[in-house]
């Protein structure tokens, strides 16, 4: 997964703001699909663009004050791109996109899907999006009617427009790439499926895709959740459950395929706190007791023995 940032702080110093749009706008280009881009006269440009791509499906986070971005008849033609984007609109301001004689409002929070193989224009009081692209043939399958649903507004409600954003927001949060050929197939995959279903899959694809990429997407906030709360000794896969909107049921079905429940999780993380703590300097001056409670463990002697299972050693010899 290789991941391109193009922003402000990159430019040569001195620049006008003109002369810094132009060169950003180069760059901006350099990296995607041709864009005709205007800026916002009457004041300062600010830019940040930042572009992953999995083998052919790429995803895009981009904060621009520019108030058009064109896809004319020249630049289409002379690319040939035949791919879908969907396009989620993550500012405080409406987008009006335009393409094939049809025009949609996209409001706050909203998505729309567009064609990269016909002209098309988006205009807003300055861009704030989140994009994700995917080429037509990956999608055929799974997507009766591709260019009917375009410009369409998208629920921003339905689960799998948010789960969308969510992976595509965590994808881009990650500091190292995948290397990894079965993992980058599982992010391209889980992307795919998701794309699909908040298009409007087929029947049978959706079911397919629902197995796939709505549990992975689940699953990652499933295990966010367990790894943000672990320490809460109140912390239970009913508490988790209603957090998440999901049935206890299914979220330890969801764990079960990972090969650990979710007392297992949250036990290791447990353990490996208080571990960590136990062999930290900066937490000498703590009980035992104090560290094992801090950890998320109620009862101590139930810790003592967890503890001495997991590491074949007592806390008192795990001290700094």
């Amino acid at each position: 997964m290789q991941k391109i940032i193009v922003a402000l702080d990159d430019l040569p110093a001195g620049l006008d703001e003109k002369a810094r749009f132009s060169l950003w706008n180069d760059r901006f280009n350099a990296i995607k699909c041709q864009i005709d881009c205007s800026r916002i006269e009457g004041q300062p440009f600010t830019a940040h663009f930042e572009a992953t791509a999995v083998g052919t499906t790429r995803t895009a986070l981009c904060d621009a004050s520019v108030n058009r971005m064109v896809r004319t008849p020249q630049i289409v033609a002379s690319e040939g791109v035949d791919e879908f984007v969907i396009c989620i609109n993550r500012g405080d301001k409406p987008m009006v996109a335009r393409q094939l004689g049809r025009e949609a409002a996209v409001e706050p929070g909203a998505a729309i899907l567009m064609s990269m193989t016909e002209p098309g224009a988006v205009h807003a009081n300055g861009f704030n999006y989140l994009m994700v692209g995917i080429p037509r043939i990956e999608l055929a399958a799974l997507i009766p009617d591709l260019d009917d649903a375009a410009i369409r507004p998208l629920d921003p409600s339905g689960a799998p427009l948010r789960y969308l954003r969510q992976y595509v927001t965590f994808l881009h949060s990650l500091d190292d790439t995948a290397s990894d050929p079965a993992l980058a197939g599982h992010i391209r995959t889980t992307l795919t499926d998701l794309f699909a279903l908040t298009i409007g899959a087929g029947r049978d694809a959706a079911q397919a895709a629902t197995l796939r990429g709505l549990r992975a997407a689940r699953l990652r906030d499933i295990l966010a959740e367990i790894k943000a709360n672990f320490a809460d000794p109140a912390f239970s896969p009913g508490q988790l459950a209603q957090k998440l909107g999901l049935s206890p049921r299914y979220i330890q079905a969801l764990l079960h395929e990972t090969g650990a429940s979710f007392t297992e999780r949250v036990l290791e993380l447990r353990l490996q706190g208080a571990r960590i703590m136990l062999m930290s300097p900066g937490h000498g001056r703590l009980k035992v007791s104090e560290i094992a409670y801090a950890s998320g463990f109620s009862d101590i002697s139930y810790f003592n023995q967890a503890f001495r299972r997991r590491f074949s050693a007592s806390p008192t010899q795990f001290r700094a």
